[in-house]
């Protein structure tokens, strides 16, 4: 991030990713600012604090090397959308994006489409493989299918075990998997389970 604050400018460099971490530090800077901190020692102090939101995107490395963003607080299609870009980001160039997503607690007026524009919106970002679970959550996996001629890159499946086995079979070393989409599916346990794989 780059910081102004009248005439100053400073670099600040986060190791938390996502929307919510740049809202929790932009909110620390301010608060720091307005307790009369300098603009380098506010900005020294929050990049040695933690931004990292639990559920928003917050980053956990698994044994072998790969990286989970646990986003199981996302609770809209916006913020699904964000975190999908945050996962393409990250693997732009180098290492495999795998999105495991759930039903989103739609409202039911808008629940085609918000679900629509997830599929879509991950083969235009180039996602390595996507694994939605659940028959509410089948149309993700749908959309997807027709918006790309994708070749096993969607997987539907039923169980959270499923999940985790598909995902333990495919994560390797510079993979990073994202968990989001969890309004309506407890994947908390799944990111759990895969956090305490081979310890």
């Amino acid at each position: 991030m780059t910081v102004r604050v009248d005439t100053q400018t400073v670099d600040l460099a986060l190791t938390a990713v996502g929307t919510a971490a740049v809202d929790t530090a932009v909110s620390r800077l301010a608060e720091l600012l307005d307790g009369g901190v300098s603009l380098t020692d506010a900005v020294d102090r929050v990049t040695r604090e933690s931004v990292d939101l639990p559920g928003h995107t917050s980053r956990h490395v698994l044994p072998n090397g790969a990286l989970v963003l646990d986003d199981t607080q996302a609770s809209t299609a916006l913020e699904v959308r964000a975190s999908l870009r945050v996962l393409a980001d990250l693997t732009r160039q180098h290492g495999r994006s795998i999105a495991v997503l759930g039903e989103l607690a739609s409202d039911p007026a808008e629940w085609f489409d918000d679900h629509d524009a997830l599929g879509r919106i991950i083969v235009r970002l180039d996602v390595s493989q996507l694994i939605v679970i659940g028959d509410g959550a089948r149309h993700i996996h749908n959309a997807a299918g027709l918006e790309g001629s994708w070749d096993g890159e969607s997987i539907l499946v039923e169980t959270l075990e499923q999940a985790y086995d598909v995902v333990r079979a495919q994560v390797d070393e510079g993979d990073v998997v994202l968990v989001s989409a969890a309004s309506r599916t407890p994947l908390s346990s799944l990111v759990e389970r895969l956090l305490e794989a081979d310890r």
